[in-house]
């Protein structure tokens, strides 16, 4: 280069120093160009309320935008409507690193609380100072709803649906959510009319379509049910209530040979599915194989202690296959569940024409521990704690219940159910 023009070597730095800030100036706009295309995405998703889908590019996202504290915002908020609470909690306060708190943070971490059925008065508060044209007022109606289904205010859920309706008319979760508490309540034909609404507007949700499926087989309608199934595991194959809903309609059909592979499917990915060696079972009956029944039947009760239907189902086997002593001594174990389940419907019914009375959980909660709901039970008993008082015997039972379990819990449920006011 020594022989080389000064001139000349002067271009070549310069030409240099332009390739490289035109390459780094399409590399940025690239960078850009995803992000939009990111966050789009995100925005797509959400008008779909396709909330899995939406998180999956929130976090792709904040991977190239660490510092964007709108997405960390968006990603918290999604998060918590996923029912993910703890990583909600962990983006929310990554979000207020970023700007400090303010209201929009604020009003999430009420709702974070409101959503998982500790209401307090925070209930109250929410729905006295959101109006209807605040910006964020179908997200908390949304919470509502489902801190009220968390804590089986039923009638509380509806009205909370009545409400987001009236400000989104066109969303389908508020009527997909109202048909399933009036399916709870026993009114079938408003519920079908609710998912009917919720499926126009949304006519490809898997959950809109399931719920339609299951009503309808309910309602002992197997052939137009069986669409629904289909169209859901169209969309995915691996689907298990849709799986199960159109095995049950084979069999309500007279098709056991064809539910039995369905059915086999189910049961080789998950062992423990109950329902699915229930109806393994009664398929199985259906074809004069009470031997394979009986193995399958007792499967399922052993599951599913609280499934009169299944247990009925053995009464039955054991005495197609002689058994008679045996299916004898279950009849009382069957007639109590009957008698227990029967009580629980009441309950729920009183719960939600009264939700504030403490007794009518805790019955409920004692009711599902007795009959096998361990999970269900628990939930009923910690909504009783929700309630203003000291409920001495509501932690007695989680005590019991927990040091069964060898729950560090126990100890503390211990600790308040004797400790006097």
């Amino acid at each position: 280069m020594s022989g080389t023009p000064r001139w000349w070597r002067w271009y070549f730095v310069v030409g240099i120093l332009l390739v490289g800030t035109v390459v780094s100036a399409a590399y940025v706009g690239w960078q850009r160009k995803q992000t939009r295309s990111l966050w789009q995405k995100v925005e797509a998703a959400l008008e779909q309320h396709d909330l899995d889908t939406a998180a999956r590019y929130l976090d792709a996202y904040l991977g190239q935008n660490p510092t964007e504290a709108e997405a960390w915002f968006l990603a918290a908020r999604t998060a918590r409507r996923l029912g993910q609470y703890a990583r909600a909690e962990e983006l929310l306060t990554r979000c207020q690193q970023l700007t400090g708190v303010t209201d929009s943070t604020r009003l999430e971490w009420q709702l974070l609380r409101v959503q998982q059925g500790d209401l307090g008065d925070v209930h109250l508060q929410l729905r006295a100072s959101i109006p209807p044209d605040h910006p964020d007022v179908a997200i908390v109606l949304e919470a509502l709803a489902r801190g009220y289904l968390a804590s089986d205010r039923l009638r509380d859920v509806v009205k909370a649906c009545e409400l987001w309706i009236s400000v989104q008319p066109n969303h389908p979760w508020p009527y997909l959510w109202r048909g399933s508490i009036y399916e709870r309540l026993g009114n079938f034909h408003e519920s079908l009319a609710q998912y009917r609404r919720a499926q126009q507007l949304a006519p490809n949700d898997p959950a809109i379509r399931l719920a339609v499926g299951l009503l309808l087989l309910r309602g002992r309608q197997p052939a137009a049910a069986i669409e629904y199934f289909q169209a859901v595991l169209e969309q995915n194959p691996e689907d298990k209530e849709a799986l199960l809903g159109l095995a049950q309609c084979r069999l309500e059909q007279g098709q056991p040979k064809e539910a039995i592979p369905l059915l086999d499917q189910l049961l080789r990915r998950d062992p423990s599915f109950a329902r699915a060696w229930f109806h393994r079972g009664k398929a199985a009956f259906d074809l004069g194989d009470a031997g394979d029944g009986e193995r399958c039947l007792r499967r399922a009760v052993q599951l599913a202690p609280d499934d009169a239907e299944a247990w009925h189902q053995l009464t039955l086997t054991l005495r197609a296959l002689g058994k008679e002593a045996e299916a004898e001594q279950l009849l009382p174990r069957l007639q109590a569940l009957r008698k227990d389940l029967e009580r629980l419907n009441v309950l729920i019914r009183a719960v939600a024409r009264t939700p504030e009375d403490p007794n009518l959980r805790h019955e409920a909660g004692v009711l599902c521990l007795k009959i096998g709901r361990s999970d269900e039970g628990v939930r009923w008993l910690l909504g009783v704690l929700r309630l203003p008082g000291e409920h001495r015997e509501t932690h007695a039972v989680l005590a019991e219940h927990f040091q069964k379990l060898s729950d560090p819990r126990a100890e503390e449920h211990r600790r308040r159910a004797t400790t006097k006011p």
